[in-house]
């Protein structure tokens, strides 16, 4: 048995007290000041932060070295099957390379697991072995532990000898020891793996907003761990006719069957977005999928499409919270919003939208739970704090930061996500360099219309001077380049009433393609008062001028 000062060294290891210190042994044996200097090698805290397969190879290293075994395997158990899979092997590698697997309670890795006690065998020929790898290596005699943390078991560590050999108790307790401290490591790693592949995957699944033109952007996702994965998402997309959907969601639970609804329903969002169904169509057919594919995990939604063009918005919510809508002389309220289930509580639940107008400038905040819920009171209370935070601000970074400052605690229980999103007001010029792609001529209408209705064109005027611009720009793409990628220029004034837009590309002019081509310069004409195209080295300037019935700027 280990002297007293070892018990008292032994489970201060356990402990992990000992784990960043020096370990003072005066007084010892030689053996055991050798033993001890080896296991503190096992409490070694940067094992841990190795990925796992170097972690358990490193560990045999250092348990061969301790009790000077011939061979040594970590097996760990798979809770899902209840198997123990060979993963890491020191003198018998076949384990590993050919996949062994071993039954809870079979076999002599299986029973160590099963029972949670150390299993010494003297003679390997006379014992139930379960893997013949072991014999076939000509291993005599074998001791193995489980790995325990917290009374879970982990796996199971077994060294072996090739000659004949009685493992003693000293040996058993110095085995477990240094199993507790590798069980240990092999969590943290576990934990650490786990947390680099969820804030990887967590960025993965979050949007790139910066490819939603013609919208102020910001966003927050705060998991309340940084070790597992959350259910809170939130998405920002165009849609066709210059429109923007955004949307906010929370998946009941956490880890990676969270994740992989929410996954899903962001992809299933986007899809039907696309193809063009209404926002509670859109909502409808996400839930009719959870019931189909599962799993049928609960799921909260706010759905928005903005309208630039018709200065209108649609909203469903789906069990959600309602969002904030800032408006700068008014300040911030909530949303009105018909309310409906949450996603996968019926598979026949039918969803209801509400269409609102609005002015451009006003910006819209949509939020998870986690934001305004606290434990022991009323949601109510959580929403006045957040119109508060709020205020005035219609800024999105600013708005996010006061908000994520006012409202978010260090440590809190449950995941927060929030995104802001504004269409500002028209600028007095309108200017911008486009790709030469046609797909850009609709993104070009919607902020030309928003931009000529500010400055108080009719919807007449606004139709005249939109369809020649299109027909200008669709000039500068067909017949100004050359295949490859290529841009243009549109500048857009209003001095008292008089509306000038110029289109300028960098190419060279090539005539018209086709018989019936070439009757974009007469509609251009028919539709403004002045039409100028103006060739030249260096590419064609084309200049449309219309006076606005109103007169105004």
């Amino acid at each position: 048995m280990p002297e007293p000062i070892e018990d008292d060294l032994a489970a201060a290891l356990t402990r992990g007290r000992l784990r960043a210190q020096p370990v003072e042994l005066h007084g010892l044996p030689d053996d055991a000041h050798a033993r001890l200097e080896k296991l503190h090698r096992i409490a070694d805290a940067a094992l841990a932060y190795l990925p796992q397969e170097e972690l358990l190879v490193e560990l045999l290293e250092r348990v061969s070295e301790i009790l000077d075994s011939d061979t040594a395997a970590i097996l760990l158990l798979d809770r899902d099957d209840g198997l123990l899979r060979a993963r890491a092997a020191k003198g018998i590698e076949e384990e590993v390379e050919q996949g062994v697997t071993i039954p809870l309670g079979k076999g002599f890795a299986g029973r160590i697991a099963a029972e949670r006690r150390p299993i010494v065998i003297d003679d390997v020929d006379h014992a139930d072995i379960l893997n013949p790898i072991l014999r076939e290596k000509g291993i005599r005699s074998l001791l193995g532990v489980p790995l325990l943390v917290e009374g879970n078991v982990l796996g199971v560590l077994h060294v072996g000898s090739l000659r004949p050999r009685r493992f003693t108790a000293d040996e058993t307790d110095l085995l477990q020891l240094a199993a507790d401290r590798a069980a240990l490591a092999i969590e943290h790693a576990a934990l650490y793996e786990q947390r680099r592949l969820a804030e990887a995957l967590q960025r993965q699944l979050l949007p790139d907003l910066r490819t939603v033109p013609g919208t102020e952007l910001a966003s927050r996702y705060l998991p309340a761990s940084r070790e597992t994965l959350g259910g809170d998402w939130y998405d920002a997309f165009p849609l066709p006719g210059g429109r923007v959907a955004v949307a906010v969601g929370d998946v009941v639970g956490h880890g990676v069957a969270a994740a992989a609804v929410m996954a899903q329903l962001r992809t299933a969002l986007r899809a039907y977005a696309a193809d063009g169904y209404g926002p509670a169509s859109v909502v409808e057919r996400m839930n009719r999928l959870m019931w189909q594919l599962g799993p049928h995990e609960m799921t909260t939604l706010s759905y928005l499409v903005l309208d630039p063009e018709a200065a209108t918005f649609e909203h469903v919510s789906a069990g959600h919270p309602p969002p904030l809508v800032i408006d700068v002389e008014h300040g911030a309220d909530f949303l009105d919003v018909v309310p409906n289930l949450p996603l996968a509580v019926g598979a026949g639940s039918r969803f209801h939208s509400t269409v609102h107008p609005y002015r451009l400038g006003t910006t819209f905040l949509l939020y998870t739970d986690g934001l305004v819920e606290r434990r022991g009171e009323l949601i109510d209370e959580g929403l006045a704090r957040l119109r508060a935070a709020a205020g005035r601000e219609c800024a999105v970074e600013p708005l996010c930061r006061q908000v994520e400052t006012a409202l978010v605690a260090e440590q809190r229980s449950d995941d927060v996500a929030m995104i802001a999103i504004r269409i500002p007001p028209p600028t007095a010029v309108l200017s911008g360099r486009w790709p030469a792609d046609r797909r850009m001529l609709a993104e070009i209408r919607m902020q030309l219309r928003a931009w000529l209705r500010a400055h108080g064109a009719g919807e007449d005027e606004s139709y005249d001077i939109t369809v020649a611009c299109q027909e200008a720009c669709a000039n500068a793409i067909e017949h100004a380049y050359s295949p490859g990628s290529h841009s243009f220029e549109l500048t857009a004034t209003c001095d008292d009433g008089l509306v000038e837009v110029c289109v300028r590309d960098d190419g060279s002019w090539r005539p018209p393609r086709g018989e019936h081509r070439g009757r974009g310069t007469l509609l251009m004409r028919r539709l403004t008062d002045t039409l100028e195209i103006e060739h030249g080295d260096d590419g064609t300037v084309v200049t449309l001028t219309r006076r606005l019935r109103g007169g105004r700027a």
